[in-house]
Order: C-alpha cells, then sequence, then structure tokens
C-alpha cells in the first residue's frame, strides 16, 4: 500500500497561524503576569476586604457572574474603599486578605497566585510555539533547524506541563484552604 503525502503548509499558513498562537500568548499574558505580583502581596496595597454583599453581572448569552463586595481596609489604615469588588463570591462577613491594584483588587493567597502562574505558563508555551513560526514561516518540527527544534520542543513541553502542574496544584491548594 502506498503512502500518502501531505503537502506541506505554505509560509503565509505557517505565519498566520503563529501569528495566532502568538496572538493568543499576548491576550492570556496581558491578563496573568500583571496579577502575579498582587496575588503574591509582592506589589499593591495590602488589606482585608470585609464581604457585606454581592455584585451580580449577567451576559447577554443568560450566564450570571457573582463577586463578593465589600469594604477594604489598608492595613496601614491609610485607605477605606467601601465600594470594593473581588471575585469570587465568599461569605458574608468573611474577610478576605487582598492587594489593591490601581485598576482591581486581587485575592492573596497560594491557590490565587498559583492560578495566575498557571496561566503565565500556558502564555510561554503559546509564545514558544507562535514566535518562531511567524519569525521564520516554517513549521515548529522543521527538520532544516534540528538543534532549535529541540530546545523549542523542551520549552513548550516544559511550559505545558508546568503549566498543567501548578494549575492542579492551584485547585488543590484551593480545595484545602
Amino acid at each position: 500500500m502506498a503512502k500518502r503525502y501531505r503537502t506541506p503548509p505554505s509560509s503565509a499558513a505557517v505565519r498566520f497561524g503563529g501569528a495566532a498562537m502568538l496572538l493568543m500568548a499576548v491576550l492570556i499574558g496581558s491578563f496573568c503576569v500583571p496579577a502575579l505580583p498582587y496575588a503574591s502581596g509582592l506589589a499593591g496595597t495590602p488589606g482585608t476586604l470585609t464581604v457585606d454583599g454581592y455584585k451580580y453581572s449577567y451576559s447577554s448569552r443568560g450566564g450570571t457572574t457573582t463577586s463578593s463586595r465589600g469594604t477594604f481596609r489598608s492595613d496601614d489604615g491609610g485607605t477605606t474603599d467601601p465600594k470594593a469588588v473581588v471575585e469570587p463570591e465568599y461569605a458574608l462577613g468573611r474577610r478576605v486578605t487582598v492587594s489593591r491594584a490601581p485598576w482591581t483588587y486581587y485575592v492573596v493567597g497560594p491557590a490565587c497566585f498559583l492560578g495566575w502562574l498557571a496561566g503565565t505558563a500556558f502564555a510561554v508555551c503559546f509564545l514558544t510555539f507562535g514566535l518562531p513560526a511567524l519569525v521564520f514561516g516554517a513549521r515548529w518540527n522543521d527538520r532544516t533547524r534540528p538543534k532549535a527544534v529541540r530546545v523549542q520542543v523542551k520549552i513548550a513541553v516544559s511550559s505545558f506541563y508546568g503549566a498543567v502542574g501548578v494549575g492542579a496544584l492551584a485547585v488543590g491548594v484551593a480545595v484545602v484552604t
């Protein structure tokens, strides 16, 4: 039986795929990377948010998102915000450790930090595949650059398994705490 050979994709198709992967890396990374220092408590104004209600957001497709609303008080007592909102939904009266960024509030804790770290690792994975495809216009497993391909595959596989492992660890920590 004769083998069928596929024609390799054109350079333009590979570049388009690389651009799409790069766009996904930028979108995911633009949310996850800035959140890392705030979720770890290294940046922002540290404080607590006391939950006194909920904020409901309705989508046009019929979905509902529930966020916790309450009063933020900084640890030094210098800042108070009675209209602070944080996700996800917490029990009424619960005091949540948060970090205030200029644009929102981030929950500080290991599970939240690990979740943002997993998203960052997925962004690195997309970047690893997208950037070379966009620059070189050749498939990532092109045999003309074997050493570069081996390095790229190691980075991509490491970031993918790292993202999955850190994501699973984040879920485990969130369940335990």
